[in-house]
């Protein structure tokens, strides 16, 4: 029996856009290698379910609801409702040769048929307000389907995002960093996704923040570790790898280059090229341990003081605020933390995190990564009347304030595949006090506390973020250690 080649739907050709390897799993893998679906993805689902369905039902009469029928109905049932031209057709699914499209509304327009999607996120991102590519190639695909009918405007298809507000997509206009319509990047994509649908080989892994939401992320990062790719080495992109390649294939070609003898590749300059080269070095050492590049010029105040921040990115809050201080020898964890999920906690729970930061000036203060900056100016936008931008500035000032991963990544070198503070604190011997720590999982237990009010659930976010600024904590020292005797005594590389 010759199989069924599945249809392309829309949901596909916005997965290429997110990860190749992903969308050709789905197609292709065995689904007895997938990892079981996290609780943090089942509150997504979850949370855009009922954002959904509170958006749709706010459409009121007029209109056909086909959500409930079977697919074979839903589509039978779109074409009957479109030639009878009724105004707003909700669950619709349509196909045009072997594409299909599953838009959340279609509304008839005097130029046909327009498609819109319900999602939980923002339809635009980044200080430029482009559109979300996953989101427009989705649309864009809908329109391709509609146009083809000879139903709809191809220029145009909506995003009503999780304000409940709709931004209608020109799929004409030029966007992102290549300047590209929705329609063309649609047309390419739906190219490769023939070539995936195809042929899974056609598509590698690639380590990234967004694997660990994913189920097939240990049958990735197994296949990467059996290939020895390049995506072993931190910081190394999946364009970056595309350049690389032509030098090197694996992280052992690589580490056999000398870096005197490189030209420049396209898009990676030589001084770009010889950390990767020494990373993979390292990486391909089995005796490697971390290395100290340039001088670390990291403080060693008499009052430290790491902290981090906890947010929900669904509801759009930080909802937690974490203090670990060091101060003659005595250590003790201090919080903040937002008790419902609304602006007005969180704007209660930040003035706190402010007169904390006024009330120890003197300290010096430490935090991982670039994101608690980000969210300190986001509150303080949001909240103008706590503080303002100059104060946010104060308390990231270099005198007083240093980001520890701006040192790793600079100035040290790790046989790891990731310099998060995860990896490096674990390889550094510490360990979490919760089973699975992780800040994605947080935000599945802040939903839960939400929703129950647990206070046992509470206490787990609050031992899971005293956890992060220990570990912060203990990655300076480890720090110190490595610049002072050259070693991490307690370092040990992971398994994989």
């Amino acid at each position: 029996m010759t199989p069924v080649t599945p249809a392309i739907s829309g949901a596909m050709i916005r997965d290429l856009v997110l990860c190749e390897r992903k969308a050709a799993l789905d197609i292709h893998g065995d689904p007895v290698l997938r990892d079981p679906v996290s609780a943090f993805t089942r509150m997504l689902w979850r949370e855009g379910l009922a954002h959904e369905t509170k958006v749709l039902s706010g459409f009121g009469e007029g209109l056909a609801d086909l959500r409930g029928l079977t697919r074979s109905e839903r589509e039978s049932g779109t074409l009957s409702t479109i030639e009878a031209r009724l105004p707003v057709i909700l669950g619709a699914v349509i196909r045009h040769n072997n594409m299909i499209g599953m838009p959340d509304v279609l509304r008839w327009t005097p130029l046909g048929y327009v498609a819109s999607d319900v999602k939980s996120g923002a339809a635009l991102e980044g200080a430029e307000r482009n559109y979300k590519q996953g989101y427009l190639v989705q649309v864009a695909h809908y329109a391709h389907i509609l146009g083809a009918s000879c139903l709809e405007r191809t220029d145009g298809a909506g995003i009503v995002d999780r304000t409940g507000s709709e931004t209608l997509h020109d799929l004409s206009l030029p966007s992102g960093r290549e300047r590209i319509s929705g329609t063309d990047l649609r047309l390419r994509l739906l190219d490769r996704a023939r070539q995936v649908r195809a042929n899974a080989d056609v598509t590698r892994g690639a380590l990234s923040a967004i694997c660990s939401m994913c189920e097939w992320k240990t049958f990735c990062r197994k296949e990467l570790t059996a290939a020895d790719d390049l995506k072993r080495i931190a910081g190394l992109g999946r364009a970056v790898r595309a350049s690389i390649e032509k030098l090197g294939d694996s992280v052992g070609a690589l580490a056999n280059l000398y870096t005197t003898l490189l030209d420049p590749l396209p898009g990676v300059g030589a001084d770009r090229l010889q950390p990767f080269v020494e990373r993979a070095r390292f990486i391909a050492d089995p005796c490697a341990g971390p290395v100290v590049r340039a001088p670390l010029a990291l403080t060693r105040p008499a009052h430290a003081i790491d902290f981090d921040v906890e947010a929900d990115p669904i509801r759009g809050l930080v909802y937690l605020h974490g203090f670990w201080h060091v101060i003659e020898g005595k250590e003790c964890f201090v919080h903040f933390f937002a008790e419902t999920a609304d602006e007005a906690r969180e704007r209660r729970a930040f003035p706190e995190a402010i007169d904390h930061f006024r009330q120890y000036r003197d300290a010096h203060w430490f935090h991982y990564s670039a994101y608690e900056r980000t969210a300190y100016r986001g509150l303080q936008r949001r909240h103008p009347e706590v503080c303002g931008e100059d104060e946010i500035d104060i308390v990231f000032a270099p005198e007083r304030c240093t980001d520890i991963y701006a040192i790793i990544a600079k100035r040290t070198d790790w046989p790891l595949s990731s310099y998060g503070i995860k990896s490096i604190a674990k390889a550094c011997g510490f360990g979490w006090e919760d089973v699975v720590p992780g800040g994605a999982n947080s935000i599945e237990w802040y939903d839960q506390f939400v929703e129950t009010g647990d206070n046992e659930v509470r206490n787990r976010i609050v031992a899971y973020n005293r956890d992060d600024v220990i570990a912060s904590h203990i990655v300076r020292d480890a720090l110190a250690e490595l610049e002072t005797t050259g070693v991490i005594a307690a370092f040990r590389r992971p398994a994989i």
